[in-house]
């Protein structure tokens, strides 16, 4: 085989191994990512917690880089603090050399494809069964087995480059035998993660190279050394946009790997590696390459390992110096407030449902403050026309701007989910959450519309009986109510909100009806004008309009409407 024909068989085993891993880790976490995420949010200040929690996700999901955008999510939504996203990230570095074991221990010790194809072949056709559930778990299977077979087809390539005297005088070039030459293969690590943006499927790559005897220990430690650090390149990726917090966040998993590969370069060859060494059985350096492969994957993985268990261990009781190091390289803009941006929505790299609706939920609960602050302000205008018309039309305009803004861009990022691959229950959520964005944006309308009909009260010099003024504010309350009700529960599937939901919209229909006949009655005893009047009336259908909206979110958030 000539250098052509084994360099596009290693790039389509690389594309196999990729393509295994993204099944694989999308499939699991459709399986268990709800669940995952709730284990996100409950993560308490306590360190060794977060660094656990990061390791049993990251375990289980196979991917760093989706643990770390989660996390990247979930801090600029402010329910995680940098502090508390700090220590997961210590322990989703640790919970991503699960796939190296993996690969040390199956992919270099047993005939792969006597594993991979029956996966392949199983995993395939669970995908036709009925119940969603297993079928993810087909996934898992068939992911598992394009994963290794791709492993094999890697393996298999990188046996002919021996033959090749060529390659071999260029891989010598990149061993790493002092510091200046160690610093150039971790930078060359560095560079093809970020390309490649998986560190697992680099890992495996530099296992290829080393069990077929391309490189050596050393090297291959140091390649890994520079997968670490460019691994981080998804989650500041991911934060490209996003709010300080998010970026503090992405710069602190930056800063951990990058300043972990600082100082364990100064004891790298004179202490770290002969560790490692000492600590697995085998001979790395055996000059008989038949027993140097059998052992050195398993080397690898190991030092892997023994560098973020290290790292965590050594970083942990700084976890706050590195929270203000990643505040220094991210800080927070003073006085800059660009509202009209998603906030929560930060990405579209991560093709994970389950990560892309919660970005959805927050952006809409967000939606719904912003709708909230409207009416607040509407309700101050009213009371103070004199005072508040001229300071805070503009804003209360510029608000109602942003929800028309916020309605059109979260509704094109659902569209996009629901183009996706995505579960049934996930396509329901979808649809309902694309009609609560259009029903906040019709609040924001009403709530303009609010202010409309105060500022032709006041500029035409209109004054409403004490009586009036009283029946307004009762409305208003249970119309604000209502947002606030929504508002809390947003994010969640209440059920239990119906009951709520029912009274209110009840009471503001009935508060409705029954100021209107208090008007008659004023208008009758010539205690108001037919101008006060008409305004009065209009003002009550928008409060109304405004509980209509704030009715149907409240079904769609409990699941009584399937749209």
């Amino acid at each position: 085989m000539d250098g052509f024909s084994i360099g596009i068989t290693i790039f389509g085993g690389l594309g196999l191994f990729l393509f295994g891993m993204k099944i694989m880790s999308e499939s699991l976490q459709q399986a268990a990512g709800d669940r995952l995420k709730g284990i996100l949010w409950k993560v308490s200040n306590n360190r060794i917690k977060g660094v656990f929690t990061g390791l049993f996700i990251t375990s289980i999901i196979q991917s760093s880089s989706a643990t770390t955008v989660m996390l990247v999510s979930f801090v600029s939504a402010g329910l995680l603090t940098l502090q508390q996203s700090i220590g997961i990230i210590f322990g989703a570095n640790i919970g991503t050399t699960v796939t190296g074991w993996l690969v040390a221990l199956i992919g270099f010790k047993v005939k792969i494809t006597a594993v991979a194809l029956p996966c392949i072949g199983i995993g395939f056709f669970i995908r036709f069964v009925s119940n969603e559930k297993v079928r993810y778990y087909g996934e898992v299977l068939l992911g598992f087995g394009v994963l290794f077979f791709g492993l094999d087809i890697m393996s298999n390539a990188v046996k002919d480059l021996r033959n090749s005297e060529a390659i071999l005088n260029m891989m010598t070039r990149f061993s790493a035998v002092d510091i200046p030459s160690t610093l150039i293969v971790v930078a060359i690590g560095t560079i093809v993660t970020m390309i490649v943006q998986s560190s697992s499927a680099t890992v495996a790559m530099t296992m290829t190279l080393a069990v077929n005897g391309l490189i050596d220990f050393p090297t291959a430690c140091a390649f890994i050394l520079g997968e670490n650090i460019g691994t981080t390149i998804t989650a500041n990726i991911a934060a490209i946009g996003a709010s300080a917090e998010a970026k503090q966040a992405a710069r602190a998993h930056f800063l951990f790997n990058a300043l972990g590969v600082l100082w364990i370069m100064l004891i790298f060859h004179k202490f770290f590696v002969p560790f490692v060494d000492w600590i697995v059985p085998g001979n790395p350096y055996s000059d008989i390459l038949a027993v140097r492969s059998r052992v050195i994957a398993d080397h690898m993985a190991a030092f892997h390992t023994c560098f973020n268990v290290i790292n965590t261990i050594v970083f942990l009781p700084f976890a706050n110096i590195l929270a203000k190091l990643s505040i220094t390289l991210a800080p927070k803009p003073e006085g800059q407030k660009d509202e009209f941006h998603l906030k929560y929505i930060t990405t579209a790299l991560v093709s994970t449902p389950t990560i892309n609706i919660n970005q959805a939920r927050l952006e809409i609960k967000r939606m719904c403050g912003i709708v909230l602050e409207m009416f607040d302000m509407v309700m101050d205008v009213f009371h103070h026309p004199k005072e508040k018309l001229g300071t805070q039309v503009e804003q209360i305009l510029k608000l109602e701007n942003l929800t028309d803004h916020l309605e059109k861009e979260i509704s094109n990022f659902l569209v996009n989910i629901l183009q996706n691959n995505i579960s049934y229950e996930q396509s329901e959520e979808v649809s309902s959450l694309l009609h609560t964005v259009n029903e906040l944006e019709r609040m924001g309308d009403n709530c303009e519309s609010l202010l409309k009909l105060i500022r032709r009260k006041y500029e035409s010099g209109i004054e409403f009986s004490e009586e009036a003024v009283n029946g307004i504010d009762e409305i208003a309350s249970k119309v604000r109510e209502f947002l606030v009700l929504i508002n809390d529960n947003l994010t969640i599937r209440n059920k239990d909100i119906m009951a709520d939901s029912k009274f209110l919209e009840d009471r503001i229909d009935e508060l409705r009806s029954e100021l209107r006949k208090g008007h008659v009655n004023r208008l009758n005893e010539g205690v108001c004008d037919v101008n006060a009047g008409l305004i009065f009336i209009d003002m009550l259908s928008k409060f109304e309009k405004i509980g209509d909206h704030a009715f149907n979110v409240a079904e769609s958030i409990s699941g009584v409407r399937v749209f």
